[in-house]
C-alpha cells in the first residue's frame, strides 16, 4: 500500500471552476467530508487523482469500475459518487479516495448564436448581391420562441427573400426590417436564412442582426452580430448639359480614375454607336449629336483584374431653359 491515500482534486468545472481535494495523511485514512461539485446538465467537470507516486489509475462511480477511465483525470457529465485508486511503479494500490459527489442541475437557460455575412459579386451599384443570417444552438437545451431582427441599412433596398431553411420570415416594408421566426431549435442545430438587396449609393454598408429565444441566453454576447462592407462602384449620372457653360459640359463619371483600366461605348435609339473610347478620360461632350437619349456600355476592371459591366442610359441636353 501507499503511505498516502489518493484524493481528487476537482479542477475544473465548466472549465472555470477549480476546488482542492481533501488533505493526504501518514498512517491510517483519514476520511474528509465528501465534497459537492454541481454542474448544469449538458456541461462537465475534470477530476484529477492527486497521488504523486501513482502511475496507474482506475475510476470508479457509485463503487463501481469505470471501464477506460485510467488516466490521471477523469471529465463527468452525469451525477454520481466518484473514486479513484491508484497504483505506484511497485504495483502497489492505494486505498480509495474520498469521493466527490457531482450533482447535475436541470438546465434552465440556452446559448443561441447568431452571425451574418454579405456576398457581392462585384463592385457594380446595378449588381444585387445576398445577406445570409446563421443561427446556431449551442446548448445545453433546445431553444424555443427564437426570434430574429434584422433592421436593413438604408443604404441598400430589398429585393427578395428565400425561404428559409427552418420557420417563417417576413419582411415589412414600412420599418424596411426583417423578422424570422422558428418554433423551436435543438442542440447543436444550425440554419440560416438568405435574401437579396440592391445597394443604393457606394461606401460602406453595415449590416446587424439580434436575435431572442426562450428560456433565457445564457450569453448575451453572441446574441448579436454585424457585418460591414465597402461598395465601391461607380454612380454614374444619367444626364449631361454640353452647352459651353462650364458646368456639367462632359459626360463625367466619378472616381472612374481608380481603375487599373476602361473602355466606354454610347450607341443611339438605332443601336448604332456614336462614341466609343478605351481608357475614357471624362472627356466626352457628344459633339455633332442632336439632343436626346443614348445608352452607355462602360467596362471597368478591377485591381483584381476582373471586368465589371455598367449598362444605362445617359440624356444630353444643350438647351437650359430659364424661369
Amino acid at each position: 500500500m501507499f503511505d498516502l491515500r489518493v484524493n481528487i482534486a476537482v479542477i475544473a468545472v465548466l472549465l472555470m471552476y477549480a476546488l482542492t481535494g481533501s488533505a493526504t495523511k501518514k498512517g491510517a485514512p483519514v476520511y474528509a467530508a465528501p465534497q459537492t461539485v454541481t454542474i448544469v446538465q449538458g456541461q462537465t467537470a475534470t477530476l484529477r487523482a492527486a497521488s504523486v507516486n501513482g502511475v496507474a489509475f482506475q475510476w470508479l462511480k457509485n463503487g463501481v469500475f469505470i471501464p477506460g477511465a485510467t488516466q490521471t483525470t477523469y471529465v463527468v457529465s452525469t451525477a454520481g459518487s466518484y473514486q479513484v485508486l491508484s497504483t505506484n511503479a511497485a504495483n502497489c494500490t492505494s486505498d480509495l479516495s474520498d469521493p466527490v459527489i457531482v450533482n447535475v442541475q436541470q438546465a434552465n437557460f440556452t446559448d443561441v448564436a447568431i452571425g451574418i455575412n454579405a456576398v457581392k459579386v462585384s463592385d457594380n451599384m446595378d449588381d444585387p448581391f445576398r445577406y445570409t443570417i446563421m443561427l446556431k444552438n449551442n446548448g445545453p437545451v433546445t431553444a424555443t420562441d427564437v426570434n430574429v431582427q434584422n433592421k436593413i441599412p438604408a443604404e441598400v433596398s430589398y429585393k427578395s427573400m428565400d425561404k428559409p431553411a427552418k420557420g417563417t420570415a417576413d419582411y415589412d416594408a414600412f420599418n424596411n426590417n426583417i423578422t424570422w421566426r422558428l418554433a423551436q431549435l435543438d442542440v447543436g442545430e444550425t440554419t440560416s436564412l438568405t435574401y437579396t438587396v440592391k445597394a443604393l449609393k457606394v461606401g460602406r454598408i453595415e449590416n446587424t442582426a439580434t436575435v431572442s429565444s426562450q428560456p433565457a441566453d445564457m450569453d448575451l454576447a453572441n446574441n448579436t452580430a454585424s457585418t460591414t462592407l465597402m461598395m465601391a462602384g461607380l454612380y454614374i449620372p444619367n444626364v449631361f448639359t454640353p452647352n459651353g457653360d462650364g458646368v456639367n459640359d462632359t459626360f463625367e463619371i466619378p472616381n472612374l480614375n481608380t481603375y487599373i483600366a476602361n473602355e466606354l461605348s454610347i450607341v443611339n435609339r438605332w443601336n448604332a454607336t456614336v462614341y466609343e473610347k478605351k481608357n475614357y478620360q471624362n472627356d466626352w461632350t457628344g459633339s455633332g449629336l442632336n439632343e436626346g437619349t443614348y445608352f452607355y456600355l462602360l467596362k471597368v476592371q478591377t485591381a483584381n483584374g476582373k471586368w465589371d459591366i455598367y449598362k444605362g442610359y445617359i440624356t444630353l441636353i444643350r438647351t437650359i431653359k430659364s424661369n
